[in-house]
């Protein structure tokens, strides 16, 4: 079922143990509201009609309904997705109605892990990504295989023990197929 390879060894899966709400998933809205806020004021100060002002409001809605499903969205896919470590790769599987997704990243691409405890015998582990890599990756968060990903555990039991396990292989991860 899974995407292993001939002599691949699974070295760790585990699974998200819940949803993490952070910032960087709600800095649509933000974005959105100081926009909104500001064109507001600015239609005040030029005294623009009724129709404007309504125009204006369906914007808002319209901006709001989409950051709203872009985050259901993701907390969905989080939701059915298991990690596997591999001696060799970092996979992500998505079991989900339509079919089974798969994708992965090769231990010796990533860059050294970094774990954030949740204090709650959680922690999320991610792979230092750049400022560009970060903004460019929130297009397509909770999105299809096809898309690019920055690799990230998030909510992953025994979070430090699975980072040096990541550690460890990725050094001597040999090419895959």
């Amino acid at each position: 079922m899974y995407p292993l390879v001939e002599g691949e060894q699974l070295l760790w899966s585990g699974r998200p143990q819940r949803y993490l709400r952070r910032y960087r998933d709600y800095h649509y809205y933000l974005t959105v509201g100081i926009l909104i806020f500001f064109t507001a004021g600015l239609t005040t100060i030029l005294s623009l009609n009724y129709w404007v002002m309504i125009g204006w409001v369906v914007v808002f809605v319209l901006a709001v309904a989409t950051g709203h499903e872009r985050n259901r969205e993701r907390r969905a896919f989080i939701a059915v997705t298991t990690y596997l470590v591999t001696d060799r790769r970092l996979i992500f599987v998505s079991e989900s109605p339509p079919g089974i997704e798969f994708r992965w990243i090769r231990l010796a691409d990533l860059r050294p892990p970094r774990v954030r405890d949740h204090g709650d015998g959680t922690g999320t582990i991610d792979f230092h990504p750049t400022a560009s890599e970060w903004l460019r990756d929130q297009g397509f968060r909770s999105r299809p295989a096809w898309y690019p990903i920055l690799p990230e555990l998030m909510a992953v039991p025994d979070a430090a023990r699975v980072a040096e396990l990541i550690a460890r292989n990725a050094p001597r991860a040999p090419a895959v197929g």
